[in-house]
């Protein structure tokens, strides 16, 4: 057998519906059947088997933490990215992925201390016209030259302050994390081969997270933690460092309000760790939104 090299890695230049996200981790694609039908024996020794309704979806996680909310509120457009090809010259040795109208419904932000941010979002494509399969909403074209190099504005690796409603401070944060996840509609009917109705609707959406600390203040014989649990839904304010010397970003989650605690003390840790889980209350007078005056999160 002759020796073939077919080998594709390295994910990188990345941009969807207008967003330019480098910092480019992992691109997970998936593709296939959603509908499988098999029928009873009926005398046969293996029953009969039929598929329907052609999909195409997947999970994205980048470094460029800063793009989460364009992520989810852009218009639908395309997911371009590029992979080398192994044993080929850069001049030709890159294969470029289009994936075409990729709906993006859940984007998560993660942070942990020491290490860059990262997003992670999902996306299900949603196919132009009845006659599209998952060729047409997964292209790629073969020996394309090196794309052209996509920034990322790395960072969050350390958390420098928190507050609560501007009067609980959460010091020495080892872990923050926030999700954010609107309702899915699909639907394949007719002559559709694949979801030619693809809809994240905003009625409905459901934000939350958690975040870890080591902070063991008391205050009025409770603890910090403590504290969190007992108030009112309040904004959650964090400080985040930046890479490469640029200025703090400052995430903003809005109503935030906690709902459970934990602690977690050991003789193999340094230190007590705490975590409090929180979800976003919404207030008629003072509706949240992903855009207006009144945002569930802002990044600034």
């Amino acid at each position: 057998m002759a020796t073939v090299n077919m080998r594709l890695g390295l994910p990188q230049a990345m941009t969807i519906n207008g967003v330019d996200a480098g910092g480019l981790m992992t691109a997970v694609i998936q593709c296939g059947y959603e509908n499988i039908m098999r029928s009873a024996p009926d005398g046969l020794e293996v029953g009969l088997k039929d598929k329907e309704v052609q999909f195409v979806r997947g999970t994205i996680v980048t470094q460029d933490w800063v793009e989460a909310v364009n992520l989810l509120t852009g218009a639908v457009g395309t997911y371009i990215f590029y992979e080398r090809k192994s044993g080929v010259a850069a001049a030709t040795g890159y294969v470029k992925h289009t994936l075409t109208n990729p709906v993006i419904h859940r984007v998560a932000i993660g942070i942990t201390k020491g290490g860059y941010a990262v997003v992670t979002f999902d996306f299900e494509c949603r196919a132009a016209d009845e006659t599209k399969t998952i060729a047409d909403m997964w292209a790629l074209l073969d020996s394309q030259a090196a794309p052209t190099y996509v920034s990322a504005a790395r960072g969050g690796y350390r958390v420098e302050s928190a507050a609560h409603g501007g009067s609980i401070d959460i010091y020495h944060v080892t872990a923050f994390d926030f999700t954010l996840t609107l309702p899915l509609i699909k639907a394949c009917n007719d002559a559709d081969v694949a979801y030619t109705c693809v809809d994240a609707r905003l009625d409905g959406l459901t934000a939350g997270g958690s975040i870890s600390f080591q902070c063991g203040e008391i205050t009025g014989a409770i603890l910090t933690c403590q504290e969190l649990i007992a108030a009112s839904a309040a904004a959650l304010v964090l400080v985040v460092t930046q890479g490469g010397g640029a200025a703090d970003k400052t995430i903003t989650i809005a109503g935030c309000d906690f709902s459970n605690i934990g602690s977690s003390s050991s003789v193999g840790a340094p230190f007590t760790e705490y975590s409090a889980a929180f979800d976003v209350a919404n207030d008629t007078g003072t509706q949240l939104t992903l855009s207006g005056d009144n945002k569930i999160i802002t990044i600034a």
